[in-house]
């Protein structure tokens, strides 16, 4: 199923909300209408607003009327129309024949604050209206009509702009607002997703912060927490199998080695002594691996060359004893990366090792340090097929499945590399050898001063 953005689920759903409001609208005045009868006329709701706008004085005190343009319009429209307008003092304006009958009610009809005289739409002269009205010559009652409207017309007029240009607004809003304020309340998840990016298999008993998050999240972030306290659990009680696993592997493993060692030599005491090889491989870097990730990384600058020439003296005694010339070379001085100096040491061996396992057991083994701090381990042995490098760094993959390797020293070489900022750079093809070069990432090496 296809996610879609929280803010646009909100603004849809605010955006339905109105739609359902306005079809409610709609309905409610729908029902108005139907108690309406069609054939009902008014006089024009605007006819004495534009009477009253065109009043003015002239210089010498006496009332007028300059139509406005809308008026004219009506005027034009409308031949039977009409108006009466006292402005007190005697002073009336007139324009057309107002009916008799009207005209024999306006004493009393001045006596309201306004008044509707409704008729039918086919006869214009039914129709009427008195308003009092502030004009620049002075408050001024109106009798005016002749020209006519629905009344039906203009309830559904008055009834979509009551419900319509409120319903604009409020989408506007929506398609506009919505999401600023959605993003703005969604904040605190921002604020989540940055603490959980904190938390990884290297920080053991890390939990999120609960600390100015909304109440609606932090149900999450409690069962979140309780989630990582039980894979904490799990991870732990899955280290401790692995080292006893390895403790315990170790001495019957021994044991074996003296038994095997006693025998006659002969083929299956070489297939023999050859699986109590792995066996002991296999268990050593277990034990080895666990160790490393239970033990807290230190961050202390570490000297490189003190380090890479510390492993080729130690490991240069094996390499010549199978059949190797071993070599350590460095462009650099002076050069330190900070780390943890046992780990890189133990990850240097571990390539070191490969090398000799893995060079065919002749030829030039070369340790060097570059230029700028990388470091490269290269053999003369058989290489490796292309397809294979991106596997040689998987637990227990072993490029030859005969091999005495158990398929963990690479992997431990990436992990701590990588813990370290750096990566683990392969160049062979078959045939040409292999040459490991372990690289450092955003200028982590630096010279001590």
């Amino acid at each position: 199923m296809r996610s879609s953005s929280l803010r646009w689920r909100f603004t849809l759903g605010f955006i339905v909300l109105q739609v359902c409001a306005v079809i409610a609208s709609l309905g409610l005045v729908s029902y108005f209408l139907s108690g309406l009868k069609p054939d009902v006329a008014i006089t024009s709701v605007w006819l004495s607003q534009e009477i009253a706008d065109s009043i003015r004085f002239e210089p010498n005190g006496r009332a007028h009327l300059v139509r406005t343009a809308k008026l004219k319009e009506m005027m034009d429209d409308a031949p039977d129309l009409w108006f009466v307008v006292d402005l007190g003092n005697d002073i009336v304006l007139t324009r057309g024949a107002p009916p008799g009958k009207i005209v024999d009610n306006i004493p009393f009809l001045r006596t309201f604050r306004s008044v509707e005289l409704h008729g039918y739409l086919d006869d214009p002269l039914s129709v009427a209206r008195m308003e009092r009205f502030d004009t620049q010559a002075g408050e001024a009652t109106i009798f005016a009509g002749g020209i006519s409207m629905s009344q039906y017309g203009v309830t559904v007029l008055l009834g979509n702009l009551a419900i319509g240009v409120p319903a604009l607004i409020l989408v506007a809003i929506s398609l506009i607002g919505v999401p600023f304020v959605t993003r703005w309340a969604l904040r605190s998840f921002s604020d989540l997703s940055t603490r959980l990016d904190r938390i990884d298999l290297d920080t053991r008993g890390a939990l999120v912060e609960e600390r100015g998050l909304p109440n609606e999240v932090l149900r999450l972030v409690g069962d979140i927490n309780r989630a990582l306290r039980r894979l904490d659990s799990g991870f732990e009680a899955t280290e401790c199998f692995f080292v006893n696993a390895a403790h315990e592997l170790r001495t019957p493993i021994a044991v074996l080695q003296v038994r095997i060692d006693t025998l006659s030599p002969s083929a299956d005491k070489t297939h023999l002594q050859t699986g109590i090889k792995r066996l002991t491989a296999i268990a050593n870097q277990l034990l080895d691996t666990e160790k490393y990730r239970q033990k807290p990384q230190q961050n202390a600058p570490v000297d490189l060359n003190g380090v890479v020439s510390k492993v080729v003296a130690d490991l240069a005694p094996l390499a010549i004893a199978e059949g190797y010339e071993i070599s350590f070379d460095s462009d650099a001085e002076d050069l330190f990366v900070p780390g943890d100096a046992e780990a890189l040491e133990r990850a240097l061996v571990n390539l070191v090792r490969n090398a000799i396992q893995y060079g065919g057991g002749r030829g030039q083994i070369s340790v060097g340090i570059e230029a700028d701090g990388s470091v490269t381990v290269a053999d003369q042995g058989c290489g490796i097929a292309g397809d294979k490098h991106a596997r040689i760094f998987e637990p227990f993959y072993r490029v030859s499945p005969h091999g005495s390797g158990a398929g963990l020293g690479l992997s431990m070489v990436h992990e701590i590399v990588t813990r370290h900022g750096g990566y683990v750079e392969l160049s062979s093809t078959p045939g040409n050898g292999s040459t490991f070069a372990v690289r450092w990432r955003e200028r982590r090496v630096f010279h001590q001063l």
